[in-house]
């Protein structure tokens, strides 16, 4: 069990902010900003920190789209889904045990 939670700290998605955005963004799989900050309660600044940090790790793809105005959007990724996996995996254990 320690050993998976040591994995689990590894992963992009170990710190609960960055996990609670990739499970917001699974059954959508893309959102807007706004949404994605109004449903998670962040602020504009932390959001953004935590975002950058999963594009970084190729979790999550930002990007902007135009209608109306101009909007940020945000996509879990091919790797997100599949990272996001196995700390799922790894969570389902723990709760086993």
């Amino acid at each position: 069990m320690l050993d998976e939670l040591a994995r689990l700290s590894k992963s992009p998605l170990g710190n609960p902010t960055r996990l609670a955005i990739a499970l917001y963004l699974l059954p959508r799989e893309r959102t807007t900003f706004a949404s994605l900050r109004k449903a998670l309660k962040l602020t504009p600044g932390n959001l953004e920190f935590h975002l950058r940090a999963l594009e970084e790790a190729r979790i999550v793809k930002i990007y902007y789209g135009f209608g109306k105005r101009p909007r940020k959007f945000v996509e879990i990724t091919d790797e997100g889904v599949v990272e996001l996996e196995k700390v799922l995996k790894v969570l389902r254990g723990i709760a086993d045990d």
